[in-house]
């Protein structure tokens, strides 16, 4: 069983990425301003990073765990 914190890692990780897009593609690209509100472009790039930062825990948390490979003769 995955502990709780790599599926929280996970959770949010998916929750940014997808407000990322909202964000940028529905809000900032899709404004009636000519050069979109930056306000959208903003949280965008905050989703961004929050996704990012979820995605390297992840990994790091990976770094230190070795397999064990048993061979038998």
């Amino acid at each position: 069983m995955k502990s709780m914190t790599d599926i929280l890692t996970w959770v949010i990780g998916l929750i940014a990425t997808g407000l990322a897009v909202y964000f940028f593609f529905w809000k900032y690209k899709t404004d009636a301003h000519p050069d979109g509100d930056p306000k959208y472009l903003w949280m965008a790039i905050g989703c961004t990073v929050v996704a990012f930062l979820c995605a390297l825990v992840f990994f790091v948390r990976r770094v230190n765990k070795e397999e064990e490979i048993h061979i038998t003769q």
